[in-house]
């Protein structure tokens, strides 16, 4: 009955453990795509490389400056609009790892869809290329607004959390709501009992 009362709340997590993790997916995701492309090229499959290379260098680098500026701007505005806890649950360490095996399902999939529609129609193999770039892109992006969160903990000798809707798999890439708790903990989900959590 608890587990079903709490089930439809916002859950929050640790913003520089979720950003970290989301930062390693997406690079993963890149440097996957990117090993499709070379295993295509190798056996002679129907890719470009110069154009190929264009591509990956045009997405890397588009997602290295809007991402960059968007993350810092987010993270600043957000830590000037921290909030004071309210009716949401410590997401915990199990919830989390479900999550981020579903997450990870989804990107997995629907990257291979893709892929596999792009070697069928495309000869240059771009969209490969442009997953590569922009995984890459966002993963050091993100892996980059973790050591700020982390940073932003250690000054404010609190720690901060995201929120993140019952049925996201992910963060939002855009402004969301920050909530700070005194004291100082590692980064990780598994930080004990919360102020957060619900009886």
């Amino acid at each position: 009955m608890a587990d079903t009362a709490l089930a439809g709340l916002p859950r929050i997590v640790r913003a520089s453990a979720e950003i970290s993790w989301r930062g390693q997916a997406m690079m993963s995701l890149g440097l996957a795509s990117a090993c499709y492309w070379t295993v295509v090229w190798l056996v002679d499959g129907p890719v470009q490389p110069l154009e190929a290379g264009i591509v990956f260098a045009a997405s890397l680098l588009m997602t290295l400056v809007l991402g960059g500026i968007t993350s810092r701007r987010r993270v600043t505005h957000a830590l000037t609009h921290v909030l004071s806890p309210h009716a949401m649950v410590h997401e915990t360490p199990a919830d989390a790892r479900e999550r981020h095996a579903r997450a990870a399902s989804v990107l997995l999939l629907g990257a291979v869809v893709l892929l596999v529609l792009d070697t069928a129609i495309s000869q240059v193999g771009a969209t490969a290329a442009l997953l590569a770039g922009a995984g890459v892109g966002i993963g050091i992006v993100d892996r980059a607004e973790a050591r700020r969160w982390t940073q932003a903990e250690e000054s404010r000798s609190a720690r901060l959390f995201l929120m993140i809707r019952p049925t996201a798999l992910l963060v939002r890439f855009g402004a969301t709501d920050v909530f700070e708790l005194p004291g100082t903990g590692s980064p990780t989900y598994d930080d004990g009992p919360s102020p957060f959590d619900l009886p």
